[in-house]
């Protein structure tokens, strides 16, 4: 018999705001976490939105000691961890070390602090630079700040799958609890902006704005293209069922199911892309042992991208079938931008927000319906909703596709 995966924390770090209650308020009320950039200066380009950290204060998490050598990243993720691991209400003296495991997704991790660390040694002598330069470089740095400081030693993993990364580090977690790698993960994503990032996306022409198109995040929406690129952190803690249930833990929700494909780059046709994603959501719901029939709410990847929204869209009807209204669906990237290989573990962590409250948030800047996607959306204000199962759903523009099913928790 599978061991049952649960939720018992969570932590977010995000441009709508740090801590659960503010970003769940604010995107239950179709705030926006999308404005000028500030930390970049882009009078050069034409796109100049983003979703941006705004207001952490790291050290009231982390402390002030050695702040100043983590990078951004490390500061949103260490910050996020904290939130989630006090939420659960886990021991912090160690007495779970060897229980406790970690695994996060990061699409690019800390690509500037790498580069610009190369670029130092290339352009000066290696043996003079401060070896505290080297300390926040590697894609893994962050991951192993936080396994150090909260001392988890059962085992540290870090995942880069593209943009469904955070998606993938909480499947990994689930199966690993699932094989008993572990009793306790803490499992999520961290991304953060920099102009390295900003020049691959924009270069690649994936950004909302170009071409004098309006920028603005438009999921689903006919207007709709390219991305508003964001940053943050957010995590959960997975937990094996019994021991959470032996420690008196609050349980949020249930990690059901997770289903993950591949298609191969952009060079296949639409309709192989398609089946693709229809696939990794019905190998999801296989793997949790649910009917199409019973999933109430999807949490779409839509991030307002032309050909990528109609493949998700169409893999939908495909499976569910068009005009469904018992499956509702929504996109929270609306609000907060891509903040591409943490975006999925955001997406979980609002769908656990709506189990748990019984409202969906509203997709905002919707305005232009296009008439080939036809999906049961929820648009201009947020929904009540008893919601029992539901799918999150997470893609990549080289190919991968991966999906979660979520649950209300019932012993």
């Amino acid at each position: 018999m599978k061991k049952r995966v649960v939720i018992t924390g969570i932590g977010i770090v995000s441009p709508l705001g740090c801590g659960k209650e503010d970003f769940w308020n604010n995107l239950i009320e179709g705030k926006s976490g999308i404005a000028p950039m500030t930390s970049l200066d882009l009078s050069p380009y034409k796109c100049k939105l983003g979703g941006e950290v705004r207001d952490l204060k790291p050290e009231v998490y982390l402390g002030s000691k050695g702040l100043k050598y983590l990078n951004k990243g490390t500061r949103f993720l260490g910050s996020a961890s904290k939130m989630a691991i006090d939420d659960a209400k886990l021991p912090t003296d160690g007495s779970l070390s060897e229980k406790m495991g970690i695994v996060i997704g990061s699409s690019l991790g800390n690509f500037s602090e790498t580069t610009d660390y190369f670029y130092e040694i290339i352009r000066s002598n290696p043996s003079e630079l401060s070896p505290m330069l080297s300390y926040d470089v590697a894609l893994n740095s962050s991951i192993n700040y936080v396994s150090v400081i909260f001392k988890i030693k059962g085992l540290a993993r870090t995942i880069s799958a593209g943009f469904t990364s955070s998606a993938d580090a909480v499947g990994d977690a689930y199966k690993m609890i699932q094989r008993d790698m572990a009793k306790v993960i803490v499992a999520g994503g961290v991304e953060q902006i920099s102009i390295d990032l900003f020049l691959i996306f924009y270069l690649r022409g994936l950004l909302s704005g170009l071409d004098g198109a309006q920028e603005a995040s438009l999921p689903f929406d006919k207007t709709r293209n390219g991305f508003v690129m964001a940053e943050g952190s957010y995590v959960v803690i997975l937990e094996e069922l019994q021991h959470a249930l032996d420690r008196g833990a609050h349980i949020y929700a249930e990690i059901k199911g997770f289903g993950s494909t591949f298609v191969g780059g952009k060079k296949h046709p639409e309709d192989v892309r398609v089946r693709r994603a229809e696939k990794a959501m019905h190998d999801a719901l296989e793997d949790a042992g649910v009917k199409k029939e019973d999933v109430d709410f999807i949490s779409a990847n839509a991030n307002g991208c032309k050909i990528q929204d109609a493949v998700e869209a169409k893999a939908i009807q495909s499976l569910f079938g068009a005009n469904n209204n018992n499956t509702s669906v929504s996109a929270i990237k609306s609000n907060m931008g891509e903040a591409y290989g943490t975006s999925g573990a955001a997406q979980l962590i609002s769908t656990v927000m709506s189990i748990n409250t019984g409202t969906i948030p509203h997709i905002i800047n919707h305005s232009n319906k296009d008439p080939e996607i036809n999906l049961n959306l929820i648009l201009e204000k947020s929904l009540r909703k008893e919601i029992q199962t539901a799918i999150i759903n997470t893609m990549d523009y080289d190919g991968n596709n991966s999906c979660l099913v979520l649950s209300k928790f019932s012993k």
